[in-house]
Order: C-alpha cells, then structure tokens, then sequence
C-alpha cells in the first residue's frame, strides 16, 4: 500500500509555491511556446485570435440584430464581453488539457502540482493583456471613452482567475479517471458563450429570470467588466455577487484537488 505525504497547512503550502517559482514561469514559457511554435506568425496568434473571432460574431450578429449601434462600437461591445469570457474557457479547458501532457514531469518531479494549472493562468494573463490593449486603441481611434473606474479592473481580474482556476481544479481529476467527462464539457462549453450578454445587453433578459441568470458568475464578469471599462453604472450587486460564487469555486476547487494532489501520478 502506498503511503501518501499528509496535507501541509495552507501558508505553507503558499510558501512551497513561492519557492518553485521558476519553474512556473518555464512552464508558463513552455506552454506558449508549444502552443504557438508551429504556426507561421506564431505568437502573433495570441492577439489576432480574440480580435478574428470577435469582427466574425459582430459582422452576423449586427446584421440579424438591431443593436442600435455603429460596426465599430458595437464590435467594442462584442470584444469587451469576449475577452473575459475567452479568458475564463481557455483557462478552464486548458488546466483540464495540460495534466496529462505534464504527465512525466508529474510522475518524476516533487513539486506543488497546483503549479501546473497556474502556468496556464499566466499565459491567459499575459494574452488578456493584449487583448486589452488592443480594446484601448481601437476605443481611442472610435472616440469611445475609458472610464475613470478601470481602477476596478484588478478586482475583476481575481474573480475571473478564481472561477476559472477553480472550475479547473473541480474537474481534472473526474476528467482524468473518465474521459468522457472532459469530452461533455468541451461538447457544452460554446454553448455558455450564448448564454451571457455578449452579443445582446443585459437589459434584454426578463426581469423575473434575472435572479436565476446572475447565478452564472461569467454574467458578472462580463458586465462588471464592460461597466468598469466604459462609462456605465456599475453594478455593484453584481460585482459583489460574483466575488462571492468565484471565491466559493476557488475554495472547493482547491479543497478537493489538495485532496487528490500527491496521487494524480497515479490517476494519470
């Protein structure tokens, strides 16, 4: 019978990351580069994915809806709630993705395996930031106005990674005992992307399944983020809303993968 290492405490287990620090950031390195090597314009493809995806959705979608805005601002409208939304997938399906292609180093290397996940974490990050400051210059050449409470855009950042890590974390090891369930949730994700108010304003959705609807975290990221990046009210209840079901994700989620942590060599 195996004999498994028992649970450090959390701040230690903070420290322990800490310490292994460079090897997140070769991870991190090591992920994009085998993402992106083989491809002719490479890395470029981290910033002309979001945009390319987004002019195809706001050329349909302006057409057989009648937004009410110009091409270019509703395109503002489209990318502004698609850059969260991409960021939060990517995440998601990649920390389910990556484990077993980590699979040697998992079952060779001592190391806090929550490092894995939060390589991928970093480079979503660092493709996030491109994708803002494409936002910026397109807002500046549209005459589109940032909003003074960009301030914000840090507490938003958190309740995205905590959702997504966490909905991560939930999941790797029932989808690596079961493949099936990783394929179920690549089958159903696009579907979310429909459900959120991207290419339609919030406004549109009945008051009486408003409560129902805001349950979905990504609904308050996506408005809190559009809110807080253009001159909008913000939506406080929202916000605070969603920093609540994030944080609650983010702990079951590293509740149960400290769990299964030191026998994912065994599951992989």
């Amino acid at each position: 019978m195996i004999e498994y290492p028992r649970k450090v405490s959390l701040s230690r287990y903070i420290a322990e990351i800490f310490q292994y620090r460079q090897l997140l950031a070769l991870m991190s390195k090591k992920w994009v580069k085998a993402k992106y090597e083989d491809s002719y314009v490479g890395f470029i493809w981290m910033v002309l994915s979001p945009v390319i995806t987004t002019i195809m959705y706001t050329l349909f979608f302006s057409v057989i809806l009648d937004t009410g805005q110009t091409k270019i601002h509703y395109f503002l409208f489209v990318y502004s709630g698609m850059l969260p939304w991409l960021f939060f997938k990517d995440v998601f399906l990649e920390t389910l993705d990556i484990f077993p292609k980590e699979s040697l180093l998992i079952k060779r290397a001592n190391f806090p395996r929550i490092i894995v996940p939060l390589s991928v974490v970093l480079t979503k990050i660092l493709q996030f930031g491109f994708g803002i400051a494409i936002l910026f210059i397109v807002a500046a050449v549209s005459g589109k106005d940032i909003s003074e409470n960009f301030f914000l855009f840090p507490i938003l950042m958190l309740q995205i990674v905590m959702a997504a890590l966490g909905f991560g974390l939930l999941f790797i090891v029932p989808c690596i005992i079961y493949r099936d369930v990783k394929h179920m949730i690549r089958f159903v994700m696009p579907v979310g992307l429909y459900t959120l108010p991207i290419f339609y304003k919030i406004g549109a959705v009945p008051q009486e399944w408003l409560s129902y609807y805001t349950l979905n975290p990504m609904v308050s990221f996506v408005q809190s983020f559009r809110s807080v990046l253009f001159k909008e009210a913000i939506p406080w209840y929202l916000l605070g809303k969603g920093m609540i079901i994030a944080f609650v994700i983010f702990v079951a989620g590293i509740a149960i993968f400290r769990t299964y942590e030191k026998r994912l060599s065994d599951f992989i």
